[in-house]
């Protein structure tokens, strides 16, 4: 089936239009499945990073009242061996050995140390590194000109002191390696209810940050710790940002300067998430003291830090959108185009051989098979339109009726082929003489009908009449040889010669009728 001109009109609209619809929706559905894979990873990351920060709290409370309890503990060996009192040196003895069991069992404290309360020390232990020893009475040192122990002396019976989570620093200097460290305080009482002293356990807090990195999943989550000033405590992707608050010229190292953008997003907020263009963001607050310390007496925290922000960020950079698509995708794109391209392709031609099928029977329904021209079915359909039309308008009509003179002899003599080779012939010649609001019937046999329509003069009707009569007096070259057939014509005009179809029809027969029993070869109006 070849592209004419109509069909190419009938069928790239339609290619076009059907092409865009399956890609549309191949492709929508295509985008639609990626994009929920996307969905799918991003719930997935915000159900582990809640489950990750939900955990790392939970350890940083455990491991805080954990140390509180020890702190606690270690006041219970003072008081009970009565270390307080210089009188009874076995007692110190055995308070010592009581504090050097729980250093080497715990192997969480650098420092566990009684002092009295001249800053003194009375008892210290030092973990060296998984080797506790009881330090002698010669190098016991005084710490009374210490930020902690001033601020200890302040407690009451059942306050608990914890320091802020810092680095350990001796001799006035940072101590390299660094040692994070917390310090947790609380007053010794005598019996009468004098305060004594004040035991001080020093936590090596590198257990605390180390234990976070237990809760990595893979290596491009970031894991934080911020204390209350916006200071990192822990970061696993950036170390060199931690403890900046303990250099000089390192104070501009805060979370909010870092990640100014991200700072905005957990700013006055304990806990929340929140899906970034780059990632997703997880945060909660966590008690930077101990919370639940059990104990017969009431216990009462001072605190110097109030609490710590867990933060996790988990990018997804490579999660998938077009500009990132893989090789595979690439080639679905391309199937999906190609498909779409056939699917159209096929539904057009499809839709462009039915419309030319349903035009042809159309045609077969409306058209004489032999000449093509209108047959006498549609034609009256026509005229009855046209003369509603002319009704409403006030415009005339003309009839005209043909008959072709010897044409019966023509099909005698020469076959039938002949006579259809006349009857096309003679199609043709009325098709171009009447080819101005016209249409050109053939209603039987050698019979010929034109109706005219939205003329203004009668005259130019006869006018393309005698025009006609004038072409059929040519002979006709009919299979290499000619022959002459005459016309004899018969006209009626609407509304002179009748006002229904039936009455035109008749009186333009009658007249072309008339023109046969005169000799032929001739046109007549009807004359009532």
């Amino acid at each position: 089936m070849r592209l004419n001109k109509p069909t190419k009109f009938f069928f790239w609209p339609r290619f076009i239009v059907l092409f865009l619809l399956f890609f549309t929706l191949l492709f929508s559905a295509f985008y639609f499945y990626k994009y929920s894979e996307n969905e799918i990873s991003i719930n997935k990351i915000k159900s582990e990073q809640k489950a990750i920060v939900a955990a790392q709290k939970k350890y940083i409370s455990m491991t805080l009242d954990s140390i509180g309890q020890d702190l606690l503990l270690l006041s219970d060996f003072i008081e009970i061996h009565h270390a307080y009192s210089g009188r009874n040196k076995k007692l110190t003895e055995l308070a010592e050995l009581n504090t050097l069991a729980l250093s080497l069992r715990k192997g969480l404290y650098d420092q566990l140390r009684y002092l009295d309360l001249q800053g003194n020390e009375i008892i210290r232990i030092n973990y060296n590194d998984g080797v506790p020893s009881i330090v002698p009475k010669k190098q016991l040192q005084n710490k009374a000109d210490r930020y902690y122990f001033k601020d200890s002396l302040k407690l009451h019976d059942g306050d608990v002191y914890i320091s802020v989570l810092d680095l350990n620093i001796e001799h006035g200097e940072i101590e390299f390696p660094h040692k994070p460290m917390i310090r947790l305080a609380t007053p010794v009482y005598d019996k009468e209810g004098r305060k004594r002293g004040i035991v001080i356990l020093n936590y090596l807090a590198e257990h605390l940050l180390d234990g976070l990195k237990i809760f990595n999943l893979n290596d491009k989550d970031h894991h934080m710790l911020i204390n209350n000033n916006n200071y990192f405590l822990f970061y696993d992707r950036r170390p060199e940002l931690e403890f900046a608050f303990m250099f000089p010229n390192h104070e501009h190292k805060k979370f909010s300067d870092i990640y100014p953008k991200t700072y905005d997003c957990i700013n006055n907020k304990d806990a929340g998430q929140v899906t970034l263009d780059t990632g997703v963001l997880t945060f909660d607050s966590v008690f930077s003291y101990p919370k639940n310390i059990d104990s017969l007496k009431e216990v009462h925290i001072i605190k110097q830090d109030t609490c710590w922000h867990l933060i996790t960020f988990s990018p997804y950079s490579d999660q998938w959108s077009l500009e990132n698509a893989s090789v595979n995708d690439l080639y679905i794109s391309l199937s999906i185009i190609l498909f779409s391209f056939c699917m159209a392709y096929v539904i057009a031609r499809l839709q462009l051989k039915k419309s030319n099928d349903h035009n042809e029977i159309r045609k077969l329904a409306h058209h004489d098979s032999l000449t093509g021209l209108i047959n006498r079915g549609y034609f009256k359909k026509l005229f009855h339109w046209k003369m509603q039309n002319a009704r409403r308008t006030g415009t005339k009509l003309a009839l005209i009726y043909i008959d072709l003179d010897g044409f019966k002899d023509l099909n005698d003599s020469f076959g039938h082929s002949v006579g259809d080779l006349a009857l096309k012939a003679v199609s043709k010649n009325l098709e171009y003489a009447f080819s101005i609001n016209a249409y050109v019937s053939r209603i039987g046999g050698d019979e010929f009908a034109i109706l005219i329509y939205d003329f203004e003069d009668t005259k130019n009707i006869i006018s393309q009449v005698e025009a006609y009569l004038y072409l059929s007096h040519r002979p006709l070259k009919l299979d290499g040889e000619q022959h002459m057939l005459n016309t004899s014509i018969g006209v009626a005009f609407y509304p002179e010669h009748g006002s229904n179809i039936n009455d035109l029809m008749h009186n333009a027969d009658e007249a072309m009728y008339y023109i046969k029993r005169s000799g032929k070869n001739g046109f007549q109006i009807f004359n009532a």
